[in-house]
């Protein structure tokens, strides 16, 4: 008797993990990162007029599932074919792993975020984002 081929299929399965981050740890982690943030904010330098380049005005933090995103707000340019007067980059993403366990991110050219740090605790990741250039637009 022939033996039957087996048919196997790829599809897509969800994530098996679960953890999310408590309004607790969302407070934690926001208000770790609050003073840095309002310290960079503090060293924006004044919007040029003319303003020839695209400007850093404003940096903010936002949640949005289990990221935490910092993010850089610009105004463009004053030129005739500008399409969008105001736009944001991101500028880094901590993911919540679990329990002080989160992967940290860089927005890359590409418009996508590139992990480069796994399993850092909120400290670590904390002090790379403050310290590694690659987190300074």
């Amino acid at each position: 008797m022939p033996k039957k081929s087996s048919k196997s299929y790829w599809g897509w399965a969800p994530s098996t993990a679960s953890d999310k981050p408590s309004d607790a740890e969302k407070t934690k982690v926001s208000k770790l990162f609050e003073p840095w943030i309002a310290e960079m904010k503090a060293e924006l330098p004044p919007l040029q007029q003319p303003q020839d380049f695209n400007q850093v005005i404003d940096y903010f933090s936002r949640w949005k599932g289990s990221s935490f995103y910092i993010i850089e707000h610009y105004k463009a340019a004053d030129l005739p074919n500008v399409i969008k007067d105001h736009f944001e980059v991101g500028l880094a993403r901590l993911t919540y792993k679990s329990s002080d366990a989160y992967d940290l991110a860089y927005f890359r050219h590409t418009g996508k975020y590139f992990t480069i740090f796994y399993d850092l605790t909120l400290e670590q990741a904390f002090e790379e984002v403050k310290t590694n250039p690659i987190f300074h637009g």
